[in-house]
């Protein structure tokens, strides 16, 4: 803190003190001609009545003259027996106001019986002037004001850049819950709330991270124990027993690489570093284009599939992705359906729409939420073939995000569920 407050008072006095000279030296110079030139208008009377005193007179009358004068003047009366030396500007001076000021106001000269005659001199005390040892005194006095000013300044400030120290070290430290308090009139106040939004998001982040390991150790569970039993079987097992158990084994295989799939998948998502430009796609021919896979699942499982309403004629996204988001919320409602699914594409209050609705059991209130997190499964009792792995809805939702917009969850018309996709129109 010491050095700190060193370098910003050496630095503040430095520019106070070449401040304060280069003022002075630019006032004197815009200043100084009108200074002189006022100077000059106070001094006409007293030089014309001077002048007429002494005019003519001889030498020891001027000098009597002179005598009977000084004590009530406050300057110094002079008679000069010649003209001075003049520079050129002194003597257009003398000609066009009768008289010579130098000295910066001190000394005054007047020919009294012409240039060539004699001349008087008037000293003036001028102006007053601090000494050096009392303007020295000044610069330190206000130097010290001005380093008592930036130490308090200082001290303050340090005091909440230690704080937000100590909570950078405490979010280190693991204390990912710890926030940082300051003054609301605290000059850092912005910046200890930005980090205490960071640190909640990393806090999030971290705990996000640590709830998707555990789901994913309990969803890998079961299909390595399979695994490891099938193992088991197939050494024990005749020879017409093993393909069956093999045809087992594959099973467990591949859904072990629908897991892990879906894992890239969600876990690609979450990099929002990597966003490819929106596109603008004839919203029909991306929707039957998109529609192709889920049309021939519904036709094998005897669900009517059927796009209701298709009312935008454009629309911009990234169409990779959200054919990725609608075919797992198509997927997902025809595994609910009992006999109809109904997809629609609409437009209305700044924003586009994927609504998806099925009529099968629908999803309680209490779980619209729960059910867009990852490896959620409302009936666990349900098999991986009918329930998933819970990851097709997180995965819908992070795509929402992507395009910044949300999923929502509420019941359909049909009488299950209904899951929309919302997302806002770029701005003109």
């Amino acid at each position: 803190m010491i050095r700190l407050f060193l370098r910003l008072w050496l630095i503040t006095g430095a520019c106070f003190v070449l401040s304060v000279l280069a003022l002075n030296m630019l006032l004197d110079r815009i200043y100084s001609p009108l200074a002189e030139a006022t100077f000059a208008q106070q001094m006409r009377g007293q030089v014309h009545t001077l002048r007429e005193g002494l005019a003519g007179r001889s030498v020891e009358a001027q000098h009597a003259q002179l005598a009977r004068w000084q004590p009530h003047y406050g300057i110094d009366l002079a008679l000069l027996d010649a003209a001075p030396p003049l520079d050129a500007q002194e003597q257009a001076a003398v000609r066009t106001q009768g008289f010579v000021v130098r000295d910066r106001f001190q000394t005054v000269l007047l020919p009294i019986d012409g240039p060539h005659g004699r001349w008087l001199g008037l000293h003036l005390p001028g102006e007053v002037t601090m000494t050096l040892h009392s303007t020295v005194l000044a610069y330190i006095g206000i130097l010290s004001l001005l380093g008592a000013s930036i130490y308090l300044w200082v001290r303050l400030l340090w005091r909440d850049l230690d704080i937000l120290r100590g909570h950078a070290d405490r979010i280190g430290a693991g204390e990912l819950h710890a926030r940082a308090q300051v003054s609301p009139r605290s000059q850092i106040r912005v910046v200890v709330e930005h980090s205490n939004r960071m640190a909640a998001k990393v806090a999030q982040l971290v705990q996000g991270q640590r709830d998707l390991t555990h789901a994913i150790s309990h969803e890998l569970r079961t299909p390595v124990a399979r695994l490891a039993f099938g193992l088991d079987l197939v050494e024990e097992a005749g020879d017409a027993q093993r393909p069956a158990l093999l045809d087992g084994m594959r099973s467990d295989l591949a859904e072990l690489n629908r897991l892990v799939s879906e894992l890239l998948a969600y876990e690609r998502l979450e990099h929002r570093g990597d966003h490819r430009p929106w596109q603008q796609v004839d919203a029909r021919p991306w929707l039957e284009q998109a529609l192709a896979d889920p049309q021939r699942e519904a036709d094998a499982t005897g669900i009517a599939l059927h796009v209701v309403t298709c009312g935008p004629g454009q629309v911009d996204m990234e169409p990779r992705l959200m054919q990725l988001a609608l075919s797992n919320l198509v997927c997902n409602a025809l595994r609910h359906a009992r006999t109809r699914v109904e997809i629609s594409v609409l437009e209305g209050d700044g924003c586009w729409a994927l609504r998806v609705e099925d009529d099968g059991e629908g999803i309680a209130e209490a779980d619209w939420h729960r059910v867009l997190q990852p490896f959620t499964r409302l009936d666990d009792s349900r098999s991986r073939d009918t329930g998933g792995f819970g990851l097709g809805l997180a995965i819908v939702r992070r795509i929402a995000e992507r395009h910044g917009g949300e999923v929502r969850v509420a019941r359909a018309s049909l009488g299950g569920a209904r899951l929309d996709i919302r997302w806002p129109m770029p701005k003109a």
